[in-house]
């Protein structure tokens, strides 16, 4: 080949690479956050409510089942849906089992059943301008398992042709759902999953201990990385804290424990701990203190624990992030996040 022609090829192939590494813009990462919703709580209009910046979806808790035969109970608000997506957010509403595997079970036992509950939902979407249902059924037993598959597989057909977004919310530890449903089939059955990468230790446990710590976070992901492609899994991060209490009142020792939000656990303990510092197993930071005959311990979320929970999005090529839940968080978290997602 002519020494001139070989120069120009090298210099125009080292062009052709340098403007498609320049042109490369990494996909868009989902920033979605959990409004929680029991129609207990008085609501601020929609005015008074803050948009944290960078948010893509919001999920309101509007919807759930209500009976074993496919009734749904709502709180869903015209006024909330357009206040969203005057602000660019998309609405995910959620529909959740109230943790209730029997009326689960029966609600979902017969097609009838499924069709009717399906009904409801598209009917919310087309009358509220829905862009997504989030499912969050929880404590699903293996004999409801298949019956759960079902009704995703139906709800995602109906859904697809209304081109609105499906999204199933998976409890970790993943051997938590082992041999309850097919992890795979849900996964090509929706659009995402949104692995809930909290309660380690929760109420059930038998011992102490932190809510999501970062090790304990990887291993989930990548056991669900051995059955669904990186790009249909949202990572659930936990704005939230587990605070033990001790109590040793009457000579015997009981142990209970209460969520709190990561704000109010952080000031709490900030004022009151005599142990302070970060524990390097979970990557959060672990506090104590003591009030009469009580020991109030915990594990508390801050910038540089959820910062490390965000490199694992990146890291793994995940589709992005959900937080539960919205007004939990400490200042400063929303800037964390738009930093890693810009």
């Amino acid at each position: 080949m002519n020494k001139k022609i070989l120069f120009w090829s090298v210099i125009l192939f080292t062009l052709a690479v340098s403007f498609a590494e320049a042109q490369y813009v990494p996909p868009d990462k989902i920033i979605m956050l959990w409004d929680y919703n029991s129609g207990d709580e008085t609501q601020p209009p929609p005015e008074n409510r803050i948009i944290p910046d960078g948010l893509d979806v919001i999920s309101p808790t509007w919807f759930s089942l209500s009976s074993g035969e496919g009734d749904i109970f709502s709180l869903a608000d015209s006024e909330y849906v357009a206040w969203a997506h005057n602000n660019g957010v998309k609405v995910w509403a959620l529909l959740e089992n109230r943790s209730d595997n029997l009326m689960t079970y029966w609600a979902l036992f017969s097609e009838s059943k499924r069709k009717k509950i399906i009904g409801q939902i598209t009917g919310f979407v087309r009358d509220y301008g829905l862009d997504g249902i989030n499912i969050d059924f929880e404590q699903i037993k293996p004999g409801t398992g298949k019956l759960f598959e079902n009704f995703i597989v139906e709800l995602y057909a109906q859904l697809k042709t209304m081109g609105v977004t499906l999204s199933v919310d998976i409890p970790f530890p993943l051997a938590d759902i082992s041999g309850v449903y097919d992890l795979a089939l849900i996964a090509e059955n929706s659009d995402y999953l949104v692995l809930m990468a909290y309660d380690q230790h929760n109420v059930d446990s038998e011992h102490i201990g932190a809510v999501a710590a970062i090790s304990w976070v990887k291993q989930g992901i990548e056991d669900a990385l051995s059955r669904v492609s990186s790009d249909k899994i949202i990572l659930g991060i936990p704005f939230f804290t587990r605070v033990w209490i001790e109590d040793s009142s009457g000579g015997i020792l009981t142990v209970s424990s209460e969520l709190e939000g990561m704000k109010d656990a952080y000031e709490t303990f900030d004022k009151a701990a005599r142990i302070w510092g970060r524990d390097r197993a979970t990557a959060q930071i672990y506090a104590e203190y003591s009030q009469g005959s009580k020991r109030y311990k915990t594990w508390l979320e801050d910038e540089h624990s959820i910062s490390l929970k965000l490199d694992t999005i990146n890291d793994y090529e995940l589709a992005g992030m959900s937080a539960w839940r919205s007004g939990w968080e400490m200042p400063g978290i929303w800037d964390l996040v738009n930093s890693y997602f810009e």
